[in-house]
């Protein structure tokens, strides 16, 4: 019994520290996850300044290039060092773009060959896939530099620019000064005599048409100075110079001018006029007379030519340019009359009874004239 009851005891005292085991164990629980506190606010505004700093490094060495770096001519001897990854893993993938002037454009496309030949040893453009991460070119000016850094390009953008430069990275340096030798030639440019003369003679028309005509005389002469053969010119101050009443400066600028050159129709019937009012009917016939072979369709010229030949009784030859002025112009009546004139001095009196009829019937004659034609007409009947 005695062994039995220290059995039972023994099992007792056993549950009873099991009991307080289980006990003991309900009461333990595993600490929740210790929460590491992380400053991001800190890790988020370095790597902001890290950032910021690194992109103003950038565009002020950017500035710096564009400013004093002179156009490099294309060849291997000038290839600029590969830039640092970092630099270039702080900025967007940028393209190339098109420089702004031919020179600008022939130093990026060099700077970009010769990156691709320090990193491959070849000279040959860089493949357009996989993608290529290119560093805007040194070369540009500030604000296309900060718009490349800020604008992503496509990969097309980026693969075409790349071509573009590589293509250019050959061009010779001649090709951007003779263009600008072109333009510099173009603002150096000076007016022609031509011009100058032009010019004058349009602000001498300013200054009649304003009533100062001193003025315009002398600056009519300034643009014949300029150039002799300004027929407008010589023209306008012939015109002044017979208002003046200056007759023998007026004729002696025509003489002048046909001279040079007698085949000048305008100036010789000019000319010619003037000189009938002076009483030179011969002188009148000669100017008319050097000028005829370029006034042969000319009919004014050719009737007025007829008249003075007529007042010198030439009348063979005044038969000729009337009736080659009247081919040309065969409704003129008062052609027709001198015609008819000259017909009948010279002994064709059939003709010239025709020509008086055909003046009449023209129309285009005043009251006297019709008169003395009329009175023709009877004396020939």
């Amino acid at each position: 019994m005695s062994l039995i009851n220290k059995m039972l005891q023994d099992l007792e005292s056993r549950r009873a520290t099991l009991g307080s085991g289980a006990g003991a164990s309900q009461e333990i629980r595993p600490l929740p996850p210790q929460r590491v506190s992380v400053p991001w606010a800190k890790l988020l505004s370095a790597a902001a300044v890290a950032v910021f700093g690194g992109f103003g490094v950038w565009w002020y060495a950017g500035t710096q290039d564009a400013q004093v770096a002179p156009p490099v001519a294309p060849g291997p001897a000038s290839s600029p060092a590969a830039p640092a990854p970092a630099a270039s893993s702080a900025l967007p993938p940028a393209a190339v773009a098109a420089p702004e002037t031919p020179s600008a454009v022939a130093a990026s496309g060099q700077r970009q060959v010769s990156a691709v030949q320090d990193k491959t040893g070849k000279t040959s453009p860089p493949p357009s896939s996989p993608p290529v991460r290119a560093e805007p070119p040194r070369a540009q000016t500030s604000s296309t530099a900060r718009a490349e850094a800020v604008k992503p390009r496509h990969r097309e953008d980026r693969e075409i620019g790349l071509r573009v430069a590589t293509s250019l990275g050959s061009m010779p340096q001649s090709q951007p000064v003779a263009a600008d030798d072109a333009r510099i030639e173009k603002k150096m440019r000076t007016s022609t005599p031509r011009e100058r003369a032009e010019n004058e003679y349009r602000r001498a028309l300013g200054l009649v048409n304003q009533g100062r005509i001193q003025e315009a005389a002398a600056v009519l002469r300034a643009a014949l100075g300029e150039d002799h053969g300004h027929l407008g010119a010589r023209l306008a101050l012939f015109g002044l110079l017979v208002e003046q009443q200056r007759l023998e400066e007026a004729q002696a600028l025509l003489q002048e001018a046909l001279a040079r050159d007698p085949l000048q129709p305008q100036l010789a019937s000019r000319l010619a006029r003037l000189q009938l009012e002076r009483g030179d009917s011969r002188g009148a016939a000669e100017t008319l007379g050097k000028a005829a072979g370029a006034a042969a369709n000319d009919a004014e010229f050719r009737a007025f030519h007829a008249a003075v030949l007529q007042r010198l009784t030439l009348h063979k030859d005044a038969v000729t340019e009337y009736q080659a002025a009247l081919r040309l112009a065969p409704q003129a009546g008062v052609w027709w009359m001198g015609l008819g004139i000259s017909l009948e001095a010279d002994g064709r009196g059939a003709e010239a009874r025709e020509a008086f009829q055909r003046a009449r019937s023209s129309g285009a004659l005043s009251a006297e004239l019709d008169r003395f034609v009329e009175q023709k007409l009877r004396q020939l009947q």
